[in-house]
């Protein structure tokens, strides 16, 4: 057993300390994920708080023999993405034109960032969703093949075949976006 399948144990039993721990350990990596899938930090928030809500009141319901507890997690954080994207597409939102004056410039470097981020952005959102799963939980949540292939509930194979194809598709894209 894992140390954080230890800690969901004990979290399961009430110790908070235990919950704290395995929140610190696992924060950063659901961030990163529903982030680059959202591509909102309000939404990326909204929904990460909502992930470690729902594990901290099904922590019970989870069993190590049936997985490990960071799939367990990325499951529910995919749960809720899918369910915020379903949420998002049938409602109608209008962009409110915002005329704000930036008083410090970003530098340079900082702007070649940004923009590389973006052109990142807009080329995974044109993945189909499965292969941006695979992608943002693999390199944005550092997640193994098996640890992705239990969150989506697919095999390893499956997992490589859409990883594979993802990143093909990305690098080409880049290319056609004069990214080399």
């Amino acid at each position: 057993m894992t140390p954080l399948e230890e800690l969901a144990i004990r979290t399961a039993e009430g110790d908070r300390e235990a919950f704290a721990e395995l929140y610190r350990a696992l924060i950063d990596p659901v961030f990163r994920y529903l982030y680059w899938n959202t591509g909102s930090r309000e939404d990326a928030e909204d929904l990460a708080e909502d992930v470690f809500l729902k594990a901290l009141l099904s922590m019970g319901t989870f069993d190590p023999r049936r997985g490990q507890l960071k799939a367990w997690i990325f499951r529910i954080a995919h749960n809720l993405l899918v369910d915020h994207q379903r949420k998002r597409s049938r409602r109608r939102t209008t962009e409110l034109d915002e005329e704000v004056e930036d008083v410090a410039k970003p530098a340079p470097l900082q702007i070649e960032d940004e923009k590389r981020a973006e052109a990142l952005r807009e080329c995974l959102a044109a993945l189909p969703s499965t292969q941006r799963q695979v992608i943002t939980m693999k390199y944005f949540a550092g997640m193994g093949n098996s640890e992705v292939a239990k969150a989506l509930g697919r095999s390893e194979g499956a997992v490589n075949a859409l990883q594979h194809r993802a990143l093909r598709r990305l690098g080409e894209t880049l290319r056609d976006l004069g990214w080399e």
